[in-house]
């Protein structure tokens, strides 16, 4: 992979000094046709050396003359100056990605950068399969970046960028983006680009689901929070009591949506960015568009003590210091409550279960889901050992 990306790197520099290496070719063009037609008593050999300044005579005229001057001054700057110098330094790692990705064949595309993709890519990187990554957002691959992987920065949906990360020879595409817009965008566009490649899709809304599966698509269509659901119902199944759902995404509304049909349950959803849900709301499911992180915030509309069950979903990982120290609270104060800690981080796992707690990781579960449905050849098939 090394000598790989010194080749790219090299290919990379000759492109980007293109027009300097042109006009650097057509001055000692000019030149040799000069010397050709001035010097006639001169054998072709001869000649070229000439055009490099090696034993021109001394009656060589005027143009002889300055271009004996500017020839090396062309050769130090041009060549020796940025060429040399830019080959044995560190390369743009955002354009030698670029490059990288674009040689790529009968490779996976990732599209978008999130825990689920995150873990893709690290089965990818560990068993040294084929893949490249599209997502828009610098800050959140510059680890990818620096390592030197193939990565594309930009917008997915843009066809420069598809065919950067050479989607026509591509033998899979996972696109799990948040946008449903750019979802559908990519894989149309994708599907127009190779006809014979998987393509799997994240989306949430069943009628977008049914969509991408149908002709000509034909996309596997999945949701993560669904995939998730069937552990959770486990963990509510036959229970008792009210339950506090916190969180703001897809999987927190349908976790509060669940336990709120089940029989004498009354559900509090604390949300600080919706101001409803996907779902029907029902009388026992009770919606708080509040970000709550205390104790302090969940008694102001509801009683610790009717709660059987607590359900911390928050996404962000700078959250994590807010989910310990709820989990702690509840715990210390109301030792008969149920808490369920998403988390993303394994390592984080043995943290919460000191405050006896359950730990869930949707992406983790959603990776498991996706191997066993991927084809045989798929990059992230699991490994058999």
């Amino acid at each position: 992979m090394n000598l790989l990306n010194a080749f790219i790197g090299i290919h990379l520099k000759l492109k980007q000094y293109k027009a300097q290496f042109i006009f650097f070719f057509l001055f000692w063009f000019v030149g040799l046709i000069y010397f050709f037609i001035t010097e006639p008593g001169y054998d072709l050999g001869r000649i070229i050396l000439f055009t490099i300044t090696v034993g021109i005579p001394s009656d060589i005229g005027n143009f002889g003359q300055f271009y004996v001057v500017i020839w090396p001054i062309l050769l130090e700057v041009i060549f020796f100056g940025f060429i040399m110098g830019e080959l044995f330094e560190r390369y743009n790692p955002i354009i030698t990605s670029r490059i990288l990705a674009s040689h790529k064949r009968n490779h996976a595309i990732v599209i978008g950068y999130h825990h689920l993709s995150e873990r893709i890519i690290e089965h990818c990187i560990k068993h040294k399969k084929q893949f490249c990554l599209i997502e828009d957002c610098e800050e959140l691959v510059e680890d990818l970046l620096n390592a030197k992987h193939p990565v594309i920065i930009g917008d997915p949906t843009e066809l420069t960028n598809l065919k950067s990360a050479n989607a026509e020879h591509a033998k899979e595409v996972f696109i799990n983006m948040n946008d449903v817009r750019t979802a559908i965008i990519c894989t149309e566009k994708i599907r127009k680009m190779n006809p014979d490649c998987h393509i799997y899709v994240r989306a949430f809304a069943d009628h977008v689901q049914e969509y991408l599966r149908e002709p000509p698509l034909n996309a596997f269509s999945f949701s993560t929070s669904k995939w998730a659901m069937e552990h959770i119902q486990e963990w509510t199944k036959n229970k008792i009591g009210g339950a506090i759902v916190i969180g703001r995404d897809n999987l927190t509304h349908r976790i509060a949506y669940y336990i709120s049909q089940q029989p004498d349950r009354e559900v509090y959803l604390f949300d600080d960015v919706s101001d409803g849900i996907e779902f029907v709301v029902n009388e026992r499911l009770h919606i708080f568009q509040e970000f709550a992180c205390y104790l302090s915030d969940l008694c102001a509309h509801l009683k610790l003590e009717d709660i059987s069950q607590v359900f911390i979903c928050w996404k962000k990982e700078t959250e994590f210091d807010e989910a310990i120290y709820l989990t702690s609270k509840l715990h210390l104060r109301h030792p008969h409550i149920e808490i369920f800690v998403r988390i993303f981080d394994e390592e984080l796992k043995d943290i919460i279960k000191k405050f006896n707690a359950q730990t869930f990781s949707t992406s983790k579960n959603a990776f498991k889901e996706l191997q066993k449905i991927v084809s045989k050849d798929s990059s992230i098939a699991p490994i058999i050992r």
